[in-house]
């Protein structure tokens, strides 16, 4: 009982959510002789913003429920609250001081980048401070931390343009302290390896019964609510958890030397969708690397495995942006930008989201979103372009969808990723670069394979019609809109802001 315990730690989970490699619960761990239990907080702030993805939550929950077991399993516990964790904590240390129950002696959880994710982060630590508890937070979520990544000749000047700035993250990634970091990252996959053998030993030796009996009166949310979002789903949730996310690993393995070459054809299965994991923390880019064996590379001579690496350069680029830029979340990064006159036709954006534009690799990759949460990545730039540059929408409308429906759903690179197909961002595509739907489905699905098999009312329609604007009507719905005649207008609208 909680009276001979000496020392223990509590790890805070947020977006680490496993034990292997996990860098602040190892550090629990070791300062405390493995005596740590984990916490997880239901913070209403995230789940009341308004791209709150019912699926995408329903994932987190599948993982969230992986970890308790992994943890059962390793000889600790996962306690859920149903507070934000400044209500949360500051509740279970006035209850550990009215039931006489020790506070813990180290309190540790992995950074955070997101903008309210800092804020909240600081108010947590003076919580501590207050209540004269040790805390220990460290990098996991990223490989290099935003602030190691400066302009050469500056310690506080930032990148803004991906090329210049991979070159600078490669020099990092080669120093002693990555290289450190991801060699213990090897020693995971030993871990992993027994788990998924069921050979994994007892290595914590504390839960939260033998912590405090039964003297908190805490409610273990996490029933409630899995129980009632699962029922509002409305696609498969994929299996989730560390465990998952290693078998993951493995099986991309055979397809990694082929990635540069398959990577942007939708038909086929060339894309590691490693996404769904990085974004709760099952799995990390360190692990990645480590378990790839990934090196740095020349930028101008990439092969397979660097183009591979090169896109896990992009993801950290988006999070060094959106953590030296949070402006970005809600406005253009470059701000004339803000200025643009969208026309927002309602009709054509419902027509957008249900897969019935008329364009079929469109209406293919947004039912593919629609019925399953997740988009082929060059689908999600052809559709980003064409709601941006054809139906001269604001991508905020369609960047709120993406988070809405898609099951890796991620702020950095999601926004990201649509401000540079709507030229509003760091480093986007020229404003009049506007991908051509017809050639973009001619170029990367030739034989109509992915249209046909999301639009199967097309399954017997050659091939070749199927990027032919004046010929596919004959037997799909007609366009909403003529190409062509989008493109001079998308020009004019963007014009007007680079002119002002």
């Amino acid at each position: 009982m909680s009276q001979n315990i000496k020392n223990y730690g509590i790890h805070w989970f947020r977006r680490d959510l496993r034990i292997a490699g996990n860098p602040a619960l190892q550090e629990n761990w070791k300062k405390n002789d493995g005596r740590v239990v984990g916490l997880f907080c239901f913070d209403k702030k995230f789940l009341s913003r308004n791209d709150f993805s019912i699926n995408r939550f329903q994932f987190f929950i599948e993982t969230l429920k992986s970890l308790k077991q992994e943890l059962l399993a390793a000889g600790s516990d996962l306690l859920f609250l149903d507070q934000g964790p400044f209500e949360s904590f500051e509740s279970l240390f006035e209850q550990f001081n009215a039931q006489n129950i020790p506070r813990p002696t180290l309190f540790t959880w992995n950074n955070d980048y997101e903008p309210f994710a800092i804020k909240r982060d600081q108010s947590i630590k003076q919580l501590l401070d207050t209540w004269d508890i040790s805390q220990f937070s460290c990098n996991d979520h990223l490989l290099i931390e935003p602030e190691l990544v400066t302009k050469k000749g500056s310690d506080d000047e930032y990148y803004q343009v991906f090329t210049p700035f991979s070159r600078q993250w490669l020099d990092v990634f080669k120093t002693e302290p990555i290289q450190r970091r991801i060699k213990q990252q090897e020693h995971t996959f030993n871990y992993l390896d027994a788990l998924k053998d069921n050979k994994s030993k007892k290595i914590f030796s504390l839960t939260w019964e033998n912590l405090c009996g039964k003297k908190l009166k805490l409610q273990d949310s996490l029933n409630t609510y899995d129980q009632s979002n699962k029922k509002k789903t409305t696609v498969p949730i994929p299996k989730a958890g560390s465990l998952y996310a290693y078998k993951c690993l493995e099986n991309f393995s055979s397809k990694l030397n082929s990635y540069k070459d398959k990577r942007d054809t939708p038909s086929i299965d060339g894309t590691s969708q490693f996404s769904f994991f990085l974004k709760n923390g099952s799995l990390t880019i360190a692990q990645i690397i480590a378990y790839f064996k990934l090196k740095a590379f020349d930028p101008k001579n990439k092969n397979q495995k660097d183009t591979f690496f090169n896109e896990l350069i992009w993801r950290e680029f988006y999070y060094h942006i959106l953590y030296h830029h949070p402006h970005v979340e809600k406005e253009a990064f470059k701000p004339e930008y803000n200025q643009i006159q969208w026309k927002n036709n309602e009709r054509w954006f419902e027509a957008w989201k249900n897969g019935e534009t008329g364009f079929p690799i469109v209406d293919a990759a947004m039912l593919q979103l629609k019925t399953t949460g997740w988009m082929h990545n060059r689908c999600r730039m052809i559709v980003a372009s064409f709601l941006c540059k054809d139906l001269l929408i604001d991508w905020r409308w369609g960047e709120k969808y993406f988070m809405e429906t898609l099951l890796d759903g991620d702020l950095a690179p999601n926004n990201g990723g649509w401000q540079w197909s709507a030229s509003t961002g760091c480093d986007a595509q020229p404003y009049f670069r506007i991908f051509n739907p017809w050639s973009q489905s001619k170029k990367f699905d030739p034989e109509g394979l992915y249209i046909k098999n999301f639009l199967p009312k097309l399954k017997d329609i050659d091939a070749g019609l199927l990027h032919d604007e004046r010929k596919v009507s004959e037997h799909y719905m007609t366009p909403i809109v003529n190409h062509k005649t989008q493109r001079e207008r998308a020009l004019k609208m963007y014009k007007e802001i680079n002119n002002a």
